[in-house]
């Protein structure tokens, strides 16, 4: 008998009693040993393994199953698979095994036409009852996902509160100390810290999972990356669970407080997600710059060299193209590092991240984070030739504003400057100009790149170009120049260089 929580349904040990109780009446003599499954349905539907079912099938095959009688409490425990119950009814056939149904009150001959197809009916019978439970529960669950009620154990974090006589669910609540630990490993994720850091640092605080366990950095990683912290509901119909990236598109408002903003939940997503991450180092961290610094002709990471020198040198990974002694490199990296960080600007910006309460400025965050990650999919998208660019929902694809005069913006984060939304029918009032390099350019939508000074067709070609965190060159795109702005190819022609 599968587990029922109401306390209505019959017990295996109820089940049982049943049996002994018609055994006695039928003058029948129980096996000491019976095939149980316990809190697992008999659906096609169901996740577990079947034990017991298992043990019966094969002791059948076997020919020690030691009894002329199989008694089933009901004809939906032997099974709701069609396919399973006909092997059952065949096997018990074959070793000339009747099938007693105690709800039935009678016992079946598989070998008798008429039995055998009662039996049958019932199994087809089982699986359509099945079936329309599972539809039922999906719709349910779909329905509840828009909704945006909670689904599931109750997340860490977040504790639930039920009518005290009803048990009706009422509300998702913060849970004020692991709420905490929540907001700390975003707010550490984004300032740089490695999740085996973090873990290491709860582990020697004592903060412990609800179970009593250590963190690691694969559960650190598990909160992450689920939505809920930020009061959104994810919704995958026929997914099975398990921690994994989830789309945009699967995501509702939640009905439960966020733990962390929008703006991070995104920012931490990015993170890690980025297919230039990298969960492990070759190496433990002993050198300041190895694999961080990049060699200036060919862009291939550093790495440290003892060899041909009387101390060791940063080399050139690839193609040993530069070399220079590691403690020189070290201390002027240093030195600016130091020299970048003692700037009164700087440390304002710095302070004003960790005070920031200005709820309007948090929620343009959040949309903007949002944004860029609808454009990351989208970058992705044209890098892989698998889609086209569909504005962001809310957002007009020529630009950040929706009014105003022709001007550059400069984003000092992305590194692009956009032109503004303009009538498309006055080229003399949409022409743009970068500050950087004073190139200027006409459209609505076109993006330009203030590292390498290129202009591209609009943002989501922008996003493919910087993708890596470094210029990409277009040509390797598949991307084309029409006048000085770099365009993708016709749908028909689209080829992208892996």
């Amino acid at each position: 008998m599968s587990l029922d929580r109401s306390g209505r349904a019959r017990s295996l040990e109820e089940q049982h009693a049943d049996h002994v109780r018609v055994a006695g009446e039928q003058g029948w003599s129980l096996l000491e040993d019976s095939y149980r499954d316990e809190s697992v349905s008999a659906s096609r539907f169901s996740r577990k393994v079947r034990g017991g079912f298992d043990a019966l099938i094969a002791d059948l095959e076997a020919d020690r199953f030691g009894a002329q009688v199989l008694m089933i409490w009901e004809s939906s425990r032997g099974s709701r698979r069609v396919g399973e119950w006909v092997r059952l009814v065949e096997l018990c056939e074959q070793r000339s095994v009747s099938i007693f149904v105690t709800t039935h009150g009678r016992c079946y001959e598989p070998g008798n036409g008429r039995d055998r197809r009662s039996l049958l009916e019932d199994a087809v019978d089982s699986e359509y009852e099945s079936a329309k439970m599972s539809t039922r529960g999906r719709r349910a669950a779909a329905a509840n996902a828009v909704a945006g009620r909670p689904h599931g154990r109750i997340p860490y974090g977040y504790r639930r509160v039920f009518h005290p006589q009803t048990r009706v669910f009422l509300a998702q609540e913060a849970e004020a100390a692991e709420a905490e630990v929540v907001a700390e490993l975003y707010r550490r994720l984004i300032q740089g810290h490695s999740l085996r850091g973090i873990a290491r640092d709860f582990q020697e605080r004592g903060i412990r999972t609800r179970s009593g366990v250590a963190w690691t950095a694969q559960h650190l990683r598990s909160l992450a990356i689920k939505p809920l912290y930020a009061a959104l509901r994810a919704h995958i119909p026929g997914g099975r669970g398990g921690d994994r990236m989830v789309d945009l598109d699967s995501l509702y408002e939640g009905q439960w407080p966020a733990l962390v903003s929008r703006g991070d939940w995104f920012a931490v997503q990015r993170l890690l997600r980025a297919p230039e991450r990298k969960t492990s180092r070759p190496g433990r961290a002993k050198h300041l710059l190895s694999f961080i610094g990049c060699c200036g002709v060919c862009e291939a990471t550093l790495g440290v060299a003892y060899r041909d020198a009387p101390d060791p040198l940063y080399v050139c990974r690839s193609k040993g193209c530069v070399r220079i002694t590691q403690a020189d490199l070290d201390t002027l990296a240093e030195h600016v590092m130091l020299d970048y960080l003692a700037q009164p600007d700087v440390i304002d910006t710095l302070r004003a991240g960790e005070h920031d309460d200005d709820r309007e400025l948090s929620e343009v965050r959040d949309r903007l984070a949002a944004a860029r990650a609808r454009h990351e999919q989208l970058a992705d998208a044209v890098a892989g030739a698998t889609g086209a660019a569909v504005p962001v929902e809310g957002q007009h694809p020529g630009g950040l504003c929706e009014t105003g005069p022709a001007v550059s913006i400069p984003n000092a984060t992305a590194g692009r400057c956009f032109t503004e939304l303009m009538p498309r029918d006055d080229p003399a009032t949409n022409l743009a100009t970068c500050p950087g390099c004073q190139a200027s350019w006409r459209g609505t939508v076109r993006a330009h790149c203030g590292a390498c000074h290129l202009t591209l067709a609009d943002d989501v070609v922008f996003d493919a170009h910087r993708r890596t965190g470094r210029c990409v060159h277009p040509r390797s795109l598949g991307l084309v120049m029409e006048g000085a702005v770099w365009c993708g190819p016709s749908v028909g022609e689209r080829t992208v260089a892996s």
